[in-house]
């Protein structure tokens, strides 16, 4: 199939890509405002060369996808620009995470492998809790797991916990103690979520935001 070309032989969807990495589809865009934005560049397409090209970006694997407002179909960004390849090193090192976090998914994110890149850093959370707490056990002696592990570890409730994040002397202490084991738990059934079932991340940014909070995690964990 024959691709739209300007006069200096440059494609519709090329010009489309630039419009995207410029920042151009962080709003919604109907079709007459991106032809506004191409030929802002000087180039000059028909209406139904850009609609040819725009539903093809909006296929899976695409960076754009489409909504539709008053009767409208208008098209947005899928990820941020950031989250090309070639891009991500930069986003990535914007944070300072843990060195557990860079170690288990600098790699997988940098290649675009969200899922994996959550994953890892999630279970390096959850191991590091057993590392930290000398693995505890069930009764029949297997490691404790998942939520009764930050139970056990965690829990202040009519027992001492392994790990205290405070003095716990008051019921302001116990609260935050009982708020950042929720925490410890929550990645717990994000954890297995992502493990179990079969989807698609890929969001950069959102990736990013769970990376943030195992290293957060990770930080208190040996402040203790």
């Amino acid at each position: 199939m024959t691709v739209a070309r300007n006069s200096v032989g440059q494609s519709l969807p090329e010009l489309l890509k630039n419009l995207w990495e410029e920042g151009f589809f962080t709003k919604p865009k109907e079709l007459a405002e991106i032809l506004g934005g191409v030929a802002a560049k000087g180039y000059h397409f028909s209406s139904s060369s850009l609609s040819v090209a725009l539903m093809r970006l909006v296929r899976p694997g695409g960076f754009l996808t489409r909504i539709k407002k008053a009767g409208k179909w208008k098209y947005i960004q899928r990820n941020p620009a950031s989250s090309i390849p070639g891009k991500r090193t930069e986003l990535f090192a914007r944070y300072d995470f843990h060195p557990r976090i860079k170690e288990v998914a600098f790699k997988q994110f940098e290649d675009g492998y969200f899922k994996e890149a959550i994953q890892n850093a999630l279970v390096e959370v959850i191991d590091q809790v057993k590392v930290k707490t000398g693995h505890p056990k069930t009764g029949n002696g297997h490691d404790l797991d998942g939520d009764d592990l930050m139970n056990h570890v965690f829990g202040c409730d009519n027992q001492t916990p392994n790990i205290k994040f405070n003095p716990l002397r008051t019921s302001i202490d116990k609260a935050e103690q009982r708020g950042l084991m929720n925490l410890f738990k929550g990645i717990v059934g994000i954890r297995d979520r992502k493990a179990h079932l079969n989807f698609i991340q890929n969001d950069s940014l959102k990736t990013i935001e769970y990376l943030s909070l195992a290293s957060l995690l990770l930080r208190l964990l040996d402040e203790n």
